[in-house]
């Protein structure tokens, strides 16, 4: 089945969408955060065919989002490693984690160990110290 490409568009969410819209894609790079770079490890995990999957790895290498590397020469193998592009992407994954808890959470199921505190929202800045001035200093000095 042909989808529509959303490359010529200006909008930046259907131009990221060229690349990240497939659901396969997005699950893809929720393993890579959650550590997993090899092939057999995705395919194990997502229980993808593996002519979809390799599809879906060539996507994400072209698009600049995972990078293939070399860990075998003999016999030939490659892992998936994120990119700056590709880690650029996780506050996406955990806005959509935030969105599928509230609205589509799974009754009695946790999310998966492996991928715990991967996609929790990024701590609030603690508030400054309070300044200190001279006045202030002088009069904690005094006995």
């Amino acid at each position: 089945m042909q989808h529509k490409s959303f490359a010529d568009m200006t909008c930046p969410i259907a131009r990221s969408l060229e690349h990240v819209g497939e659901w396969w894609s997005m699950l893809i790079l929720r393993d890579a955060f959650g550590g997993t770079t090899r092939f057999d490890d995705f395919q194990q995990s997502l229980g993808i065919a593996p002519n979809m999957l390799t599809r879906r790895l060539a996507a994400l290498v072209e698009a600049g989002l995972l990078e293939r590397r070399r860990y075998s020469e003999r016999p030939p193998r490659d892992e998936y490693v994120l990119t700056e592009r590709g880690r650029d992407f996780k506050p996406v994954l955990v806005a959509l984690v935030a969105f599928g808890k509230k609205h589509f959470a799974a009754p009695g199921r946790a999310v998966p160990s492996r991928f715990a505190g991967v996609f929790s929202p990024p701590p609030l800045p603690s508030a400054p110290p309070p300044r200190s001035t001279p006045r202030r200093a002088a009069k904690a000095a005094r006995p």
